[in-house]
């Protein structure tokens, strides 16, 4: 068995599940920032309707007049930031980009099982690695941006001692057999 290369391919799926976890969360994240914004928009657009009813029934009290143009106005800024932080194409991006990453640790996780097994020539298990790698790449060149709060909350999740102070994204084989089904785990 290459345990050298096995080292690596394992290194870059903890990686992977990782990243995949981050894009999965940040799409929870915009998806929670989206219901929160169609929230808020509809109860901006009740009480602009609620004020345009007391005014018509009212037109003798100016109040409700200022008032339904205060919130109309409102309204249309609201409408103008919903426009331009769109956070339901985030969500979308952000899930699209999680579900390639999860077929990437897949496949990672078939080529750690053919190193393990020794069921693959060298030539194969280079040509395989660098495959990989390219993907993996090529999927995080085109990945949406994340935040620190995406990458704390991952390392919370994933993590079963919480946020680790100072961890520069590497993996302790313990760390990444927790990823692995059991009969691909190196500690047994």
């Amino acid at each position: 068995m290459d345990i050298k290369n096995l080292s690596i391919i394992r290194q870059t799926f903890a990686n992977a599940v990782f990243t995949h976890k981050v894009q999965e969360v940040a799409a929870e994240n915009a998806g929670r920032k989206a219901m929160y914004v169609k929230i808020t928009n509809i109860i901006l657009v009740g009480i602009a309707l609620s004020l345009f009813i007391l005014q018509a029934y009212n037109l003798h009290i100016a109040l409700f007049s200022f008032l339904g143009v205060g919130v109309t106005i409102a309204e249309v800024i609201f409408l103008i930031i919903q426009l331009s932080f769109d956070f339901e194409q985030k969500k979308i991006l952000h899930k699209n980009s999680a579900l390639k990453y999860m077929g990437l640790r897949d496949c990672y996780r078939s080529l750690i099982t053919d190193i393990m097994n020794e069921s693959l020539s060298q030539d194969s298990l280079l040509a395989g690695r660098d495959a990989l790698q390219r993907e993996y790449n090529i999927i995080s060149e085109l990945a949406p941006q994340t935040g620190s709060q995406e990458y704390t909350e991952t390392q919370i999740r994933l993590n079963k001692n919480g946020k680790v102070e100072g961890e520069e994204f590497t993996w302790s084989d313990e760390e990444i057999d927790r990823f692995l089904p059991e009969s691909l785990r190196l500690k047994k």
